[in-house]
């Protein structure tokens, strides 16, 4: 297992040919390289094709938007991290369902009480270890990306006891991608909070980050995991270090406030690992043809989106 403090560069490499994980982040790019409208469709076109093994163009209405899309919540954390992990998982459809059911809270199989209070919680430190040393050991370094969803217990057991939480959650999903040059996340957190998937898609977005910052990334990540009690300045600090949200300001400011955070603070963590992420694999939406515009209305489109749309809104 090596050590994230070992010999390596702390600062990002550049190789001379496009390694897996600049492949990856270019990939996550791409979607959005002709638009939101078409970005939307290479969404469905990704979607329909995991869920229903369906591989078809994806049509258009007259109005330009993508059949059976609805309203994408390019903000919601578990769409940009499923979107992510199955762009990086094997090209084959049962893989990219594991990969999918890990993000999404509705197909998901999600934690109960039960299982926090008896499985250990996952370390994040440990699975990034191995991840570096995948990257940077041998001739060909190899990409592994990282889900990972921190889990709040103190909501989880509010919602598990049918109790109505009016709180707001600390729960996050999201992506980490290691490879020979360093790291990248993929994170979004929520509406009402300028941190979306588009974003990611800009050039400094997905922003490639040293090992002294994968250091320095799980240091706040443990205080997350450790801390137990209420909501401290501490945990906050960590908090917006990691994701950019600062939950204090959220949950104080003058104009539509959010909820306190849930009083008894407990993290729990789980972790799905891809290993040694092929290139090959990465092209996904290469391979998805955008149909031309459709002359359909905007009442027979909003028909079929109902029909269509069952999993979508902020959910992959």
């Amino acid at each position: 297992m090596s050590n994230l403090s070992s010999a390596s560069s702390s600062t990002p490499t550049s190789p001379s040919l496009a390694s897996p994980l600049s492949t990856l982040n270019d990939s996550v790019r791409s979607i959005f390289d002709e638009g939101h409208e078409r970005a939307a469709g290479k969404f469905v076109a990704l979607r329909q094709l995991v869920l229903d093994g369906l591989d078809r163009p994806v049509q258009f209405d007259a109005n330009g938007q993508a059949i059976g899309a609805g309203q994408v919540g390019w903000d919601a954390c578990e769409l940009v991290a499923g979107t992510v992990m199955v762009l990086a998982s094997p090209c084959d459809r049962l893989e990219n369902l594991r990969a999918l059911r890990f993000a999404s809270k509705i197909l998901g199989e999600r934690p109960t009480v039960r299982i926090v209070s008896t499985v250990p919680s996952a370390d994040i430190g440990a699975h990034f270890s191995v991840a570096k040393k995948a990257a940077i050991d041998g001739r060909v370094g190899q990409l592994t990306v990282l889900g990972v969803n921190l889990v709040d217990v103190g909501m989880l057991e509010r919602r598990q006891a049918g109790e109505d939480p009016k709180y707001t959650s600390f729960e996050h999903t999201f992506v980490l991608g290691i490879g020979r040059e360093g790291f990248r996340m993929w994170s979004a957190w929520g509406k009402g909070y300028e941190s979306r998937l588009d974003d990611l898609a800009e050039p400094e977005g997905a922003r490639l980050r040293s090992w002294d910052e994968a250091k320095e990334f799980l240091k706040n990540f443990k205080i997350l995991t450790s801390a137990k009690g209420t909501w401290s300045e501490e945990i906050n600090k960590a908090y917006d270090t990691l994701f950019n949200v600062d939950m204090f300001y959220i949950c104080n400011r003058v104009d539509d406030p959010f909820p306190p955070v849930v009083p008894n603070y407990k993290a729990w963590v789980r972790i799905f690992d891809i290993e040694d992420v092929k290139t090959a694999s990465l092209g996904k939406l290469k391979r998805y043809k955008l149909g031309p515009r459709l002359k359909k209305s905007c009442e027979e489109r909003a028909a079929h989106s109902v029909v269509t749309n069952g999993i979508f809104h902020g959910d992959i």
